[in-house]
């Protein structure tokens, strides 16, 4: 498994396929802010809109754009003509996913809408931008995945549901593959990796995070000395190693608390504590709640 990989891993990604919309002439969506944990994406099939965010950015969409929202954020769609304000539309139940109607029956514009739910501790989405969009001329099996969605959701065959959820969850990792083909990452644990010293000690830590790692084992790896590694470290991860290596540690906790039924004991020793309580302490200051009850609530 290579670094990203493991990143994915870490943050369990689920995707969904929870709705289309179809809208006529001039609108506008009101989208509140999510709940941590969950990144809502937006697919434009037909037709072109903005987005409108709460810092006063503004994106142009049109067919074939992907809109991702790793941390959720607020923001209101309109359509390119005049400017109105936000309705609620009619919701037609009965298909593979509810339509959701503003306007003819028709349609100028046409989307579909779903979310990537993850570990809300992810390092991964802690490193992708507010928002992305992916374009169409991004290539790669982008397209063609695309196409497999809005086929699956126009049809009822049987699994229908399924197999959107199933291609929501590939669709997260084509378009993160997308996104760091075109643009580079300047800060956080994805830019690490593209360091050419720094990625060798991060790369180690990722691959055993339960290993009791040192500053000098990880300047050894990155070819500096103590000072300048922790130096470098910080400028490009914004954080240190340590911080960095716990994150990891206690993604890997909550998952073997949610997929497992390891003792906390043997999830201890598993991401690198020899002590349950002192594994138990931090994983409260982590996540707000104790192992064993964040365990009870999944």
């Amino acid at each position: 498994m290579n670094s990203i990989d493991k990143l994915i891993s870490l943050a369990n990604v689920r995707g969904s396929l929870d709705l289309r919309c179809q809208f006529e002439g001039d609108w506008a969506r009101e989208h509140e802010q999510e709940a941590l944990g969950k990144a809502p994406y937006h697919i434009v099939l037909a037709g072109e809109c903005r987005v409108d965010f709460a810092d006063g950015q503004r994106v142009p969409m049109k067919a074939g754009d992907i809109l991702l929202l790793p941390r959720g954020a607020p923001h209101v769609m309109h359509s390119p003509g005049k400017t109105v304000a936000p309705s609620v539309p009619k919701v037609t139940e009965g298909g593979v996913v509810p339509v959701h109607r503003i306007g003819g029956a028709s349609g100028d514009f046409d989307m579909l809408c779903g979310g990537f739910h993850f570990n809300r501790a992810s390092l991964l989405f802690a490193a992708l931008p507010d928002h992305l969009v992916i374009p169409p001329t991004a290539g790669g099996q982008l397209p063609a995945l695309v196409q497999m969605l809005r086929g699956e959701a126009d049809g009822d065959q049987v699994c229908s549901r399924f197999m959107l959820d199933a291609l929501s969850q590939a669709l997260f990792t084509l378009i993160l593959r997308a996104h760091l083909a075109s643009n580079g990452q300047t800060t956080g644990s994805l830019a690490l990796l593209s360091d050419k010293r720094l990625g060798r000690a991060w790369q180690a830590m990722l691959a055993d995070p339960s290993l009791e790692w040192t500053v000098e084992g990880l300047a050894e790896l990155a070819s500096m000395s103590r000072a300048t590694f922790l130096r470098a470290f910080a400028r490009v991860a914004g954080a240190s190693p340590w911080a960095l290596l716990t994150q990891v540690r206690m993604e890997m906790a909550f998952n073997l608390l949610s997929q497992s039924h390891l003792g906390l004991a043997d999830i201890a020793v598993q991401v690198g504590y020899q002590s349950q309580s002192a594994f138990s302490k931090k994983f409260k200051d982590f996540y707000g709640e104790a192992p064993g009850k964040l365990r009870r609530e999944i």
